[in-house]
This record gives structure tokens, sequence and C-alpha cells, in this order.
């Protein structure tokens, strides 16, 4: 709808950004839960999404070259469709990757640096990225604990990494395997890697919550912000019962967004 300020987000990764599900037959990406997510919270912003997930890609070898792609310099091209007026493709950037390069063995050391070439990308262009870690594999025996030791690097390296519009959200911690009940698995794992639809409308949910989250926060931080401001409702200072535990929990996933923060 026109007139109506623009959220752009690029959604950027493999496999689990495209929603890969079962083996491939079906395809459900999670920026689909996401953009629900944010048009319920922000719904006088007109908010684009677009995904750019490929199966097998990986970030040694792939991500970089993808990455240019979505942020070509501007002097060096047409306005791109969907471009805003100042020139810039997207606000944010979601970023996934590293599943498969751990898969086929690249140390966590090594992933990382391409990671932060990737990212790099969009941060030179004005847009902010919410990297996402790396989620559990339901592998067993040997494998899993190499690759549950690898990952954990990787993911570390991800959380440490400190940079001006850079943030990171524990989707592994969010959406785990094994702490899962049985029948949770069943309802939102496909395969030991990949998720079913209910899977991927987890992780837009999550991920969701945490992006409404940082708007909120960024909204607050603006220099624009009034010092005070008039209370809309009575309840608007209490503090509610969905808002104690750990939001990452599957059975504490509740967010309560007030109307005085999405202002």
């Amino acid at each position: 709808m026109t007139g109506r300020p623009k959220l752009r987000i690029l959604c950027f990764g493999d496999s689990l950004t495209a929603g890969y599900s079962g083996w491939g037959s079906v395809h459900h990406p999670y920026k689909e839960m996401l953009e629900n997510m944010l048009s319920m919270a922000y719904p006088d912003l007109n908010i684009v999404t677009v995904e750019d997930g490929l199966s097998g890609s990986t970030v040694r070898h792939g991500f970089q070259a993808r990455m240019d792609a979505q942020f070509l310099a501007p002097q060096k091209k047409k306005k791109k469709k969907g471009e805003g007026e100042d020139g810039k493709r997207y606000d944010w950037a979601i970023v996934l990757g590293g599943t498969n390069d751990l898969g086929m063995g690249f140390p966590p050391e090594d992933i990382f640096e391409s990671l932060k070439k990737v990212w790099d990308v969009p941060l030179s262009h004005q847009c902010k990225v919410l990297a996402l870690t790396v989620p559990e594999a339901g592998i067993e025996g040997k494998v899993k604990e190499r690759l549950d030791g690898q990952r954990g690097k990787l993911n570390d390296l991800i959380k440490g990494y400190k940079r001006d519009g850079f943030h990171v959200f524990d989707l592994h911690k969010a959406v785990p395997y094994w702490a899962m009940s049985e029948s949770d698995r069943k309802k939102y794992w496909d395969d030991h890697i990949h998720f079913t639809p209910a899977g991927y409308d987890l992780i837009g949910n999550k991920v969701g919550i945490s992006l409404v989250s940082l708007l909120a926060k960024e909204k607050a931080n603006s220099p624009q912000r009034p010092q005070k401001r008039r209370r809309m409702f009575k309840d608007d200072d209490n503090k509610f019962d969905e808002e104690i535990g750990d939001p990452s929990a599957i059975d504490q996933g509740y967010v309560v967004v007030r109307r005085v923060d999405l202002e």
C-alpha cells in the first residue's frame, strides 16, 4: 500500500531460510510468519520481506557472491524495483548460515571469518544485521559429539561479535532439538536438520519477537522520542505473568508488546 513507510527485510541463508521440508517437496520459509508478526506489531508499516535461501549453499562458497548481488552499489546500477527513495535496498538483513559448512568439516574459525565478510556487505550499506546462531541437528553417536563441539565454537564466535548495527538472535537456544519433547520434535522437525512447516513458523515467531524487541528499543532510543509520554492504559505499568520466565523456552514463548513501545 502506497503512502505507508516501509520496513524492508532480507532473509538470507541456505535451505533453512528457504523453508526446505519433505525432502524438497515443500518450501515454507520462516519469513511468512515473520512478516505476519511484524505486521501485527506495526500495522502502520508496509512490511516487505525478501527470502534468499539456497539449499546446499555454504558460507565459505556461495554466500558472498549472493549477498553482493543483493547490495550492488547504487552508482553501478539502476534503481532496483522495491528500493527506497533513500537508495537503501533493505533496512535489515537476517542471516542464517553454517549448517552445511559444519557438515562438510570446515573449521568454525574459517566459517566465522567468512560470515564476517558476508555481514559486512549489508552493514556497509546502512542495513542492520540480525545474525542467527546455527541450530542443533538430530544426529547421534560420535558424529554428534564432534558436530556439537564445532557448532558450539561457531555459535560462541557469532554471539561474541560486536559491531554497530549488528545483533544476534540465539536460534540454537530458542528452537532446540534434544531438549524438546518427543511430540514437539515430531511437530517441528522434519528430519535431523530441517523443519516442518510448523517448525519454520515457530522460527518466524521467535525471530519476529526478537526483531519487534529490537525495533521497540530503536524507537525508544531515537532522539525524536519525547521525554514524557501519556499513559494509554491504566495497567500499562503492571508486570504480566507472561513477562516472567525465559522467552526462548518453547512453553514460555509469550511476548507482551505495550502500545507505548510501538509509538
